[in-house]
């Protein structure tokens, strides 16, 4: 779906009269109004267009030095991935993992507008997100909009200039992530992952094995079962608070 549809919010009215106090969204396609199922919130919500997501993605991106690499609409969430040019890190073992950020926005409130920094594996860019490494920015949905704008825009410009502390995470987490590449594929790291993540089911373990078993790894490395599994959630279903447990879980095994 077009994530640059025009969206508006229509006031919900009991018997055509009475106020709710609730407003629901619509999107424009073809010509026509049609509201997004069962999402409503208040009316003093004040819902971000997607296109306006993408204008402040680009201008920081331009800003910066970053490229857009990925963009992703399901009808109500909505993310941006963009790529530092300069800010990355080379390794003989695994290639190139560089500094990124990601916007997301939703339709129907289930996350609110923010900017998440994050690290990309250069040749396939593959996201890699951690609640311990990479900090995200979030915006009030509230009547002050301009201004809460303009002051994530700042805060966004701190922490990613020369003199934030974005690259020094950044840094860090490669620090952290990098010795996987060393540890093998085998019963007990692949029984450790499984053992860190309650949450992942059966069939999306198994559909990264898989995953795993077609890039016909040489080294058998957990390295690559660890690009398996963001390949699953980053590509193939953009499941972020998963992609974050899967790849915390290989920091942790890293360093035990």
């Amino acid at each position: 779906m077009d994530p640059y549809l025009p969206v508006r919010t229509v006031e919900i009215l009991a018997g055509d009269e009475i106020q709710t106090g609730l407003a629901r969204p619509e999107l424009q396609v073809d010509g026509i109004w049609e509201p997004i199922k069962n999402v409503s919130f208040s009316k003093q919500y004040n819902l971000l267009p997607n296109e306006r997501v993408r204008e402040i993605g680009d201008r920081f991106a331009e800003r910066n030095g970053y490229k857009l690499v990925k963009e992703h609409f399901t009808g109500r969430q909505f993310n941006v991935v963009y790529m530092s040019d300069s800010h990355k890190v080379d390794n003989k073992e695994i290639g190139t993992i560089n500094k990124g950020a990601m916007f997301s926005n939703s339709y129907d409130k289930s996350i609110s507008f923010r900017m998440q920094a994050l690290a990309l594996v250069e040749v396939c860019t593959n996201g890699m997100t951690s609640n311990k490494w990479f900090p995200f920015f979030k915006f009030n949905h509230n009547a002050n909009l301009d201004d809460n704008l303009e002051k994530m825009e700042e805060q966004m410009d701190v922490y990613s200039g020369p003199n934030g502390t974005g690259v020094t995470k950044f840094n860090q987490f490669c620090d952290a992530i990098l010795p996987v590449s060393k540890l093998k594929v085998n019963k007990e790291n692949l029984t450790n992952i499984r053992n860190q993540i309650p949450r992942m089911t059966p069939n999306n373990f198994g559909k990264i094995i898989d995953l795993y078993l077609k890039r016909n790894p040489v080294k058998d490395s957990m390295w690559e079962l660890l690009n398996a599994g963001t390949e699953h959630y980053w590509h193939n279903k953009t499941d972020i608070n998963m992609n974050r447990q899967w790849v915390d879980a290989f920091v942790d095994i890293a360093k035990s």
